[in-house]
């Protein structure tokens, strides 16, 4: 009897032990204005958090519930971090959520975004059946100098291209140049 209550204890100090005990702490993250191409599984475009202790800048692959980026606005975030115990095989082992939108700075229309050496892949640059382009699933407007449609022609060549961006306001960008 007593070996049978020994191992029920044990049993439950371990299954206590394995559980689903996630634990949180409340962070800042400043967050620039734009995105840039990096890879996870595949070829995307992330966040750029930005550190003011050290002024670096790094990629920033997660998502973050009740948060949605508009491209051209500078944001100052207070995020709430949880530690998951059972993180998705191919996903992160932090979950971030919105508590507060401590600033947002919109950039002057007309602030330049360059990127140099984009890699042409899948979906790199493309045009929906609308006539619609994206950079990497970011909806842009084309300047009526650029051709845009030689540009799309050339994904998933596996080339290189130098691309500028120009901020239209409202979230919204054209590209002005590539090459």
């Amino acid at each position: 009897m007593s070996t049978r209550i020994v191992f029920l204890l044990l049993s439950s100090l371990f299954v206590m032990s394995c559980g689903d005990s996630n634990e949180s702490k409340n962070e800042s993250i400043e967050l620039l204005s734009y995105k840039a191409p990096c890879f996870g599984v595949a070829q995307k475009l992330c966040l750029i958090e930005y550190d003011r202790s050290n002024a670096s800048q790094s990629y920033f692959y997660d998502s973050i519930d009740g948060f949605d980026f508009v491209w051209g606005h500078r944001y100052q975030l207070s995020v709430k971090v949880t530690e998951l115990s059972n993180p998705p095989t191919d996903g992160s082992s932090l979950k971030y959520e919105l508590q507060q939108i401590v600033s947002d700075i919109e950039d002057a229309i007309g602030t330049n975004y360059e990127y140099e050496l984009v890699e042409l892949l899948d979906n790199t640059f493309t045009k929906d059946p609308d006539g619609k382009y994206y950079f990497l699933e970011q909806p842009f407007m084309c300047d009526a100098s650029v051709d845009c449609d030689a540009l799309v022609n050339l994904n998933n060549s596996g080339g290189l291209v130098n691309v500028t961006f120009e901020y239209s306001g409202n979230g919204e960008i054209t590209l002005t140049q590539w090459n």
